[in-house]
């Protein structure tokens, strides 16, 4: 996200202390892709390539903002830059879609939004996009051409994290969007976080039954394919062409390859290679699986014979 600052000017916000030479900030981005203009908050591992850290200690040549809890300076930081926008706006209806609320800052193409339909600020709608009843936009949420999005589907809500303090869980606001590709299928009643610090993105032609959660910083590649009822948790990649079953669950950071196919309530942490099928529970390959299910109809008798 873009920003404008300096480490001296984060120090005095945050209430740290700065060690280092004070220089400009110009965004604020993830560790591992913050460059030298950028800032970055500093919890575990290698420090990265950021101009600006804020950690809990100084660091050796580099430009640190000192402060004792790391996540919550950022929150303090995103605050004070980026207003909360989580509520929709209200507004008259807009003439060009009866029944339909249509924040003066969104962009909205040659496109079909049904009534009840909220669109929020900086939002944009490509053309040939059909928005049905009641779904909501919330700002920054941005949608490319001939997509539908049934009815009751909400777009750009505050992604699920909150940081624990001494005085109780820290809401941590979301200041990136969400990106849908063309031609994308999103089901009823499905729901799409807004990236912390990184929009959430769909590729082109993907498609998403009813009642799916996809969590904040999830990247979808082009025409993936999740069935109803599955969660994917914050910062997941799923590769191009992968299918997701019914009721799967996928941890946070797990990764699923190009053209892998996940199968109905599984698992999944960790990594699924390119082109494989798992199922389970923790999701194990296919092969594996079947034999596990195929032994335990026997674990009863095993285990009388065993005593």
């Amino acid at each position: 996200m873009r920003l404008s600052t300096s480490a001296a000017a984060v120090a005095a916000l945050t209430g740290g202390t700065l060690a280092g030479p004070d220089r400009p900030v110009t965004g604020v981005a993830p560790l591992d892709r913050a460059g030298p203009d950028a800032l970055a908050f500093l919890d575990r591992g290698p420090p990265g390539d950021a101009g600006v850290l804020l950690a809990r200690a100084p660091l050796d040549g580099r430009t640190v903002v000192v402060v004792a809890d790391p996540l919550a300076a950022l929150v303090a930081l995103l605050v004070a830059h980026f207003p909360d926008e989580a509520s929709p706006p209200v507004a008259p209806p807009s003439p060009a879609h009866p029944g339909a609320f249509v924040h003066p800052t969104a962009r909205v193409g040659a496109a079909t939004l049904h009534p009840g339909v909220v669109v929020g600020a900086d939002c944009v709608v490509g053309d040939g996009t059909v928005l049905f009843p009641n779904v909501v936009l919330y700002p920054r949420t941005r949608i490319g051409r001939g997509t539908r999005v049934h009815a009751g589907a909400v777009l750009g809500a505050d992604g699920f994290r909150y940081h624990p303090t001494a005085g109780g869980l820290l809401r941590v606001p979301h200041v990136a969007g969400v990106v849908v590709g063309d031609g994308v299928e999103i089901g009823p009643n499905c729901t799409i976080d807004r990236g912390f610090l990184e929009d959430t993105t769909l590729g082109d032609g993907c498609r998403l039954d009813a009642l799916v959660h996809v969590g904040h910083n999830v990247t979808l590649g082009r025409t993936v394919i999740v069935a109803a009822q599955t969660g994917l948790s914050g910062s997941v990649r799923v590769g191009d062409g992968a299918v997701l079953g019914g009721q799967v669950g996928v941890a946070d950071h797990a990764e699923i390859g190009p053209g892998a196919r996940v199968g109905a309530q599984s698992g999944v942490h960790g990594r699924i290679p390119a082109g494989e099928a798992w199922l389970g529970t923790p999701a194990l390959p296919l092969a594996i699986t079947r034999r596990v299910y195929a032994t335990m109809r026997y674990l009863p008798e095993i285990w009388r014979r065993l005593r």
